[in-house]
């Protein structure tokens, strides 16, 4: 018995050593999982008050934006795997390839081109160290990284998160 109370003790700090070591895989997350509580609803609520925005003159008008910068508090900081597209800032062009330091991880094909743009909260943007080369910037792709709440305005959407990326992964369907 006294073996075993000692195997016991012996074994308990290494379990809880265990237990609060983080792990080395991303959080995988969604885009809908940056949204804060109650955000959809309030989204769908200004897309109906969209519908009565008046366009006039299609071009010469400040286009209207749905959604907020309300983000999940949860995930700042953490360690996330979120997949998208991207969208380049800044990039050099080499035929099929492209070479970017900074970009727009978006949610669909053609954000941000289109109007309106995506909420800022389903937004995420990238600013690089040392620019990365892209093939085939229409193809989904895994971001990992570490999430931040580091807003973001540009011509093309305005951002609630911002991405310290690690690497890239191809979507796989």
């Amino acid at each position: 018995m006294k073996r075993i109370l000692t195997f016991l003790i012996l074994l308990f700090p290494i379990a809880s050593f265990a237990e609060t070591t983080p792990s080395d895989e991303p959080i995988t997350i969604y885009w809908e999982d940056l949204l804060p509580e109650g955000e959809l609803e309030r989204m769908q609520e200004q897309m109906r008050a969209m519908q009565d925005y008046p366009y006039a003159d299609h071009f010469s008008q400040a286009q209207p934006y749905y959604g907020g910068f309300g983000i999940v508090q949860d995930l700042v900081g953490q360690r996330v795997r979120l997949p998208g597209f991207v969208l380049p800032l800044d990039y050099q062009s080499f035929g099929s390839m492209a070479e970017v330091s900074e970009f727009l991880l978006v949610p669909y094909v053609g954000a941000c081109i289109h109007v309106p743009p995506p909420p800022p909260n389903q937004i995420v943007y990238i600013g690089l160290d040392e620019p990365m080369m892209f093939e085939g910037l229409w193809e989904p792709i895994w971001v990992i990284g570490t999430l931040t709440a580091e807003a973001n305005n540009n011509d093309l959407g305005n951002t609630a998160y911002s991405l310290v990326l690690e690497s890239t992964e191809p979507y796989e369907y």
